[in-house]
């Protein structure tokens, strides 16, 4: 955005370095570009991979492809390289600098998710790539690739890890690893990529710990239906659209086979989608091949299976320990280890790490970006655009300045229960007291009125006293502490029973009084509020809302900023874990998974999100009313135009979104299809009493569906487009796909 561009230009400047600080590059030495082909700028990069890989004996191939770092080989001028900087939301695996300066750290992706605008997520991988820049020109941190982000669905509310998945939807999976990784890779020097993404995690990984399972031992029973129409999207979209040059294979095994040791998940990625980029393990994803999964019974058989599967670099041991071994045993072939080395070393090329002489706008990064006021100010917009407004009966919210308010809670006075996981450094103090917690950034903002703090849950009666004297209670309920981690799924999705029972005696003491409430979520996997949710006049879901998140809250409480994200997830009855069983890996188990299968009763729905504010929609003639599969890539868009009015009295955002649904009378198609599907958005700002048509194209694949054998069709028949905001009235449009037969738009590689 503008924003980053006034930084990188006005403050860093574009003049050419003088005194290029190498450290982390290639060819340093004064002879190496004489001495070594490889190290010759002015070649085009596979004639230099032509020249470095013979050089690369077997017995060192294993560590140099070993993550988390890279021996350096001092002979030929190749430095120690650091895989996999974690950077979800934030900058990993590096420290503050002595200056105080820490790297800037966003929302968690569920609560980016909230958004339903992909340009805060470009904001925030910008930031990393600069940031990440930045560190490395210190010569604090050799590394340039991201071990993010995560793109898998949230299939299910016990996930350990939904904290790190922007929804359970694949287009807004798809949009969202698209715009992180296109604004993480393209910068301003056209000749090098910024920094490079590792989409995580493929494929069909939502399980950490459960029941008898865990990630190192599950094998993920998934139909080709499902893996086509709900889990591969998001990784196509953003390696065909956004060029993604890194992905991170899965612990589990996928029908029988482990992900890391799958040549035909490979082949989905470098044949069908034209992937071109360097493939890593999960931390030691390799070794369960052999140890865990048992599918190999040596640990050098696993090394061969990984090596030959396309895997180019282990995080582990396996590699480092027995890949040489593997290659003296036939179980790994010299051409395999060309292509994992040719793959590795043509990321670090591609990202200038072999030419230490050229000057670059990316060399000019240094201290004054990280963490800086610009980077801040984007951290504190993306928290505010990701709050959502889930009730607000009798206009309860936004509370008055001078308000008697009390903040109650176990996550009330804590601000890291608002960061969610994979934390780089928040603090130059190690700690995370430097931003503020929800009951202090209300108190600042109040400070014309009184703000009173109770955040222990086992004083009940404490709490109620308090509550009963306050004008207003804002109610913290959390799941930070409780709503599972990488390694450990939720066995419940409602609160804790302390929590429970705390927030249920708090409302129920309240509820004949004048004091008013608010109900404020903090989590990363949703949380069931059955109970609750009738029990306080108004709800604000917050997720894990990072650093600027107490002050996002805050300004939202009073109406100094007025919400208008949408859920990105469903928010399902606490009961949801006895209808499906969570070992199952079908859209369709039970009462079904996500908005687009599940036939229950959601305590709320995807895409639901209410503001300060009132909005009107209505339809405007398109521009035609029906799509020709026989001209499929020819006229192959439809546009939604809508005209939305603010007919309110503050400015406030809304989110228009268009669903598929087909209509089986008369669609062509004998298979399931999910129950509606999003096929568009966006997101408009409107002052108080103006009027914006929006338009949302369609594009012709949109309109397609998967069959029981994975293979994507456009099936003449009929279908329904339905407009809406995610609450009130949908506008619904007729909608007829032309033509004789089915037309072909992917077909689908099964292995098993």
């Amino acid at each position: 955005g503008q924003p980053l561009l006034a930084l990188l230009h006005g403050v860093v400047g574009l003049a050419a370095a003088t005194n290029l600080n190498n450290y982390g590059y290639a060819c340093v030495n004064k002879d190496s570009v004489t001495k070594f082909k490889f190290c010759d700028s002015s070649l085009d990069v596979e004639a230099r991979l032509d020249d470095l890989v013979p050089r690369i004996s077997p017995h060192e191939a294993g560590q140099q492809l070993t993550a988390r770092e890279s021996n350096a080989l001092p002979d030929i001028d190749v430095p120690a390289y650091y895989w996999g900087t974690n950077a979800i939301h934030g900058l990993q695996e590096v420290d503050c600098l002595k200056s105080g300066k820490c790297p800037t750290s966003f929302p968690a992706p569920c609560g980016l998710g909230a958004a339903w605008n992909s340009s805060i997520v470009s904001n925030m991988a910008r930031i990393i790539a600069l940031e990440m820049r930045a560190y490395l020109n210190m010569g604090l941190h050799n590394s340039l690739d991201s071990w993010s982000p995560t793109i898998n669905l949230n299939r299910d509310p016990r996930w350990g890890r939904n904290v790190e998945s922007p929804s359970e939807d694949p287009l807004l999976n798809s949009d969202y690893g698209v715009a992180y990784t296109t604004a993480l890779q393209e910068g301003d020097d056209p000749r090098y990529l910024q920094a490079v993404v590792t989409l995580k995690h493929w494929i069909a990984y939502s399980l950490e710990s459960y029941a008898n399972e865990t990630r190192h031992t599950f094998d993920a029973k998934v139909s080709a239906y499902d893996l086509a129409d709900s889990y591969y999207p998001a990784f196509k979209a953003a390696i065909t659209k956004g060029n993604a040059q890194g992905v991170m294979c899965s612990y589990n095994e996928l029908n029988g086979v482990p992900t890391c040791g799958n040549k035909a998940l490979t082949s989905v990625l470098r044949d069908q989608w034209n992937f071109t980029g360097y493939i890593t393990s999960d931390t030691d994803a390799c070794e369960d091949i052999w140890k865990r999964h048992v599918y190999k019974n040596y640990p050098s058989q696993a090394a061969g299976l990984c090596i030959e599967s396309g895997t180019d670099i282990d995080s582990g041991n396996t590699y480092s320990d027995y890949l040489e071994k593997a290659f003296n045993l036939s179980e790994a072939s010299q051409d395999a280890i060309n292509a994992a080395l040719r793959n590795t070393y043509r990321m670090r090329m591609n990202v200038g790490l072999f030419d230490p002489n050229v000057t670059s706008v990316y060399r000019e990064l240094g201290e004054e970006v990280v963490g800086s006021e610009s980077h801040q100010a984007l951290s504190l917009h993306a928290a505010r655009q990701s709050m959502v407004l889930l009730k607000n009966e009798d206009n309860t919210l936004p509370i008055p300045l001078g308000a008697n308010v009390a903040v109650l809670g176990l996550s009330a006075n804590t601000t890291k229960d608002l960061l969610g996981n994979y934390l780089g450094p928040i603090c130059p103090n190690g700690e995370y007291d430097c931003y503020p917690s929800i009951y202090e950034a209300i108190e600042r903002i109040n400070s014309k009125g009184s703000t009173i703090l109770h955040d222990d849950v086992d004083e009940i009666s404490e709490a109620i006293e308090i509550a009963k004297s306050s004008d207003f209670v804002v109610l913290v309920a959390s799941n930070s502490r409780d709503g599972g981690k990488e390694g450990t799924d939720r066995v419940t999705i409602g609160l804790d029973s302390k929590q429970q029972q705390y927030c249920e005696a708090v409302l129920k003491a309240i509820e004949t009084t004048d004091v008013k409430s608010t109900l404020l979520l903090i989590n990363g996997g949703a949380i069931s509020i059955d109970t609750l949710m009738d029990m306080s006049s108004s709800i604000l879901e917050a997720f894990s809302p990072g650093t600027q998140g107490a002050q996002a809250v805050g300004e939202t409480l009073f109406g100094e900023y007025n919400p208008g994200g949408k859920l990105p997830i469903t928010i399902f009855p606490k009961d949801y874990i006895y209808e499906v069983d969570f070992l199952n890996m079908s859209m369709n188990a039970g009462t079904g998974r996500t908005y687009r299968y599940y036939t229950g009763n959601p305590l709320f729905k995807f895409g639901f999100g209410l503001s300060y504010t009132n909005f009107e929609m209505n339809m405007l003639p398109s521009k035609r009313n029906s799509i020709a599969s026989l001209k499929l890539g020819v006229d192959n868009s439809y546009t939604v135009t809508v005209q939305v009015h603010n007919i309110g009295i503050v400015a406030g955002d809304e989110v228009v979104q268009v669903y598929l649904q087909g209509r089986p009378k008369t669609l062509k198609i004998s298979s399931q299809t999910a129950i509606k599907t999003l096929v568009g958005y966006q997101r408009v700002h409107l002052e108080a009493g103006e009027s914006k048509n929006v338009s949302i194209e369609i594009s012709a694949n949109a309109f397609s569906f998967v069959n029981k054998d994975g293979h994507r069709f456009l099936y003449p028949g009929g279908v329904d487009l339905h407009v809406t905001r995610g609450h009130g009235e949908a506008i619904n449009i007729p909608f007829v796909i032309m033509g004789e037969k089915p037309v072909l738009v992917e077909k689908f590689s099964k292995w098993w």
